[in-house]
């Protein structure tokens, strides 16, 4: 058995152990550092037993094709800086602030992945299992040190699988090395490879499914529908948009396989779905008590005012959030042709009739813009790689027209409309945002396979002039994201290299200015004493920096949501102690927050946060002014201000909404 098929159906195990372990010993509050170390052992001992009685070879020596070789070295030299970006930077991109890592400072807190109190139900609801293997590195390491090692990986897994389904299409090692070099060099996946989200996670979960679908309807065995199922679970139990992505492939590839029996064809994708669908049965069920819906609201909030989908369906919506969604894809450093793409997109929807910006399929608060050349894993344009994917299927076509239907051919023009149908279901059902362009980075990866097959069109002259210059034009494209990632960078003087580890925290909070804020706040509640700290983050969810500062100072702190008033404050609090301080973040000026702390002797203003700590003396250094007391009107409520801080006067606050960005 080959090395790389080892390695995927090993990973597809392991996630499902993951899951096991997670909901076993969550199940009995058990997610600690020895339950953990025992349960892993015994995985890795089964593992090394296997393997024992299961000897393999390497395979063939390596290739000495100066394309394979070129492409290779160039896919270990990214993933090498990349690795050093991770292991230099903390999770530091604003939705790890807001809901990837706070769920797992909460779950570690209750040793638990049940459901906790909290004004953000992303921290929740949302499909946790990329999040679970942070959870187990953060709580055996004690810090998020490995945290970003997650998406790391899932970028080195998802090459594999990538070059893996070449193989099964049929291809030869060349179109295996460039079909791999395509994923390793797409930008935002060079991006998102050193960071806390989990769109690779998906990406990988993906190709998974992909690989053990063609392996499936090729032998037709129950362990590669096991796996197949596994795959397919794991990748909805990571994020939502795979019930988008994911039907598609696997539909195309039984579609392509028609001609096998059927019978044990349509056995085969039951037992899939079944085995996929119980991976998610626990979340699934925890979602449902919280909101009557197995996939929890259909927005952050609960109160579907900040909702993810469009509110109405049609042909010229998802025409719409088709060009918008291109056009994020296609932003490059002339301002010319961003300008021309952005009047392009404006003229097309003048013709449709339609409003650019219609609040029906436009997130809230945002409106239609040229598209950047972002080196922000959030909104990266993957230009080249989307022309490289259209030519292709272009040249897939043409080859069908010229030659008629063939079987290989067939399966592979499936496979592309798989991709489109995809990227349609996608704009259909999501409202565009400028930051949706991330989610894609899973259909790019899958895009990847096609792309391997560029060499396959003419003699091997014509393959020698298209192939090595579009291997060495991927990897020169793969140099500013490398080195210039606007938010881990690994030059200039902003590097992870030679930039504290507590600052860079704030890399992707610059649009908030309150890096100063947590700081200050950090040295009060610190100061304090405090042992169980509350934190309201209902006008502000980046509450993150603030506890991994805090706990560096104080290792034994506990946090907890205060001020929680939705269907969540049911749920136990992560600890049972009473908070002896609150941190309320963007409270300054809202009395209808402030007046839910009003049995705290004394509130500090630092800016916008508002620290209120109980029955403790505040140092003299701080300067004593008052703001208007919300429990009792005509009157001022004490307040002791930070040195270096302003106190401000009431002003109306407006709670942050971070909708699909953080997701």
């Amino acid at each position: 058995m080959a090395i790389r098929d080892r390695f995927l159906r090993a990973l597809v195990l392991f996630g499902v152990a993951l899951v096991a372990i997670t909901e076993s010993l969550g199940a009995f509050s058990l997610i600690r550092p020895g339950p953990l170390i025992l349960c892993w052992s015994a995985v890795l001992l089964v593992a090394l037993v296997y393997a024992a009685r299961r000897p393999f070879r390497f395979g063939t020596s390596l290739s000495s094709d100066p394309i394979v070789v070129v492409s290779t070295a160039g896919i270990v030299a990214i993933l090498a800086l990349t690795a050093v970006t991770a292991a230099f930077s903390p999770p530091n991109s604003a939705d790890a602030m807001a809901y990837h890592m706070p769920r797992v400072v909460y779950w570690a807190e209750q040793s638990s992945v049940r459901f906790f109190p909290t004004s953000y139900f992303n921290q929740i609801m949302l499909q946790p299992l990329a999040e679970y293997l942070m959870l187990h590195t953060y709580v055996l390491s004690g810090s998020d040190r490995w945290i970003n090692f997650v998406q790391w990986f899932a970028s080195l897994a998802s090459i594999v699988g990538v070059s893996s389904i070449v193989r099964e299409f049929g291809s030869g090692a060349r179109a295996q090395a460039v079909a791999a070099l395509f994923c390793a060099t797409i930008p935002a996946g060079i991006l998102a490879s050193s960071g806390a989200k989990n769109d690779y996670w998906l990406a990988m979960w993906l190709v998974a499914a992909v690989y053990f679908a063609l392996c499936f309807t090729e032998t037709l065995r129950l362990t590669d529908a096991l796996l197949l199922g596994a795959a397919f679970g794991l990748a909805l139990l990571t994020k939502a948009t795979a019930y988008l992505f994911a039907p598609w492939f696997l539909a195309a590839i039984f579609l392509a396989r028609a001609g096998k029996s059927r019978k044990r064809l349509a056995a085969g994708a039951l037992i899939a779905v079944a085995c996929g669908l119980t991976l998610n049965l626990p979340q699934y069920v925890r979602n449902y008590g919280l909101s009557h819906s197995i996939l929890g609201f259909d927005s952050a909030q609960g109160d579907g005012f900040y909702r993810w989908r469009n509110e109405t369906f049609g042909w010229k919506e998802t025409v719409s959030n088709i060009l918008r969604n291109l056009s994020e894809q296609l932003g490059s450093r002339s301002d010319a042709w961003n300008g021309g793409v952005y009047n392009f997109v404006v003229r097309a929807h003048q013709r449709l009739g339609i409003d650019v910006d219609d609040p029906r399929t436009t997130w809230r608060g945002n409106s239609f813009a040229p598209p950047k050349n972002a080196n922000h894993e959030a909104n990266a344009p993957n230009r080249w790689h989307l022309a490289i994917l259209l030519g292709v299927s272009c040249a897939l076509i043409l080859r069908a027209i010229r030659v008629g239907r063939r079987k290989r051919l067939a399966h592979r023009l499936l496979y592309a409309l798989a991709l489109l149908c995809a990227f349609v279901a996608f704009c259909a059902y999501l409202k565009w945002q400028p930051f949706l362009a991330r989610l894609l980075l899973p259909l790019f990866v899958l895009g990847a396979p096609l792309a391997g097959i560029i060499g396959e069109f003419g003699g091997p002259v014509r393959r020698w002039l298209v192939e090595l210059p579009i291997c060495l034009f991927l990897l020169n494209n793969a140099r500013p994201v490398l080195f210039e990632n606007w938010v881990r960078p690994l030059k200039g003087p902003g590097s992870v290299l030679h930039t504290p580890r507590n600052t860079q925290y704030f890399a992707d909070m610059s649009q908030w200015d309150n890096q100063a804020s947590y700081w200050k706040s950090v040295d009060l509640l610190a100061g304090s004493g405090c042992g169980t700290v509350g934190i309201d983050i209902t006008n502000l969810q980046l509450e993150y920096p603030l506890q991994a500062l805090l706990r560096e100072r104080n290792p034994g702190v506990r946090f907890l949501h205060t001020g929680v008033q939705n269907v969540s404050a049911r749920y136990p609090p992560p600890v049972a102690a009473r908070p002896c301080a609150v941190a309320c973040l963007d409270c300054a000026g809202d009395p209808k927050r402030l007046r839910l702390y009003t049995d705290f002797p004394a509130g500090i203003q630092v800016d916008r946060f508002v620290i209120f700590i109980s029955s403790r003396p505040m140092p003299a250094s701080f300067r004593r002014s008052a703001i208007p007391n919300p429990a009792m009107p005509g009157t001022r409520l004490s307040v002791q201000c930070h040195p270096v801080a302003r106190c401000r006067p009431a002003e109306s606050v407006t709670p942050t909404a971070f909708g699909s960005r953080f997701r």
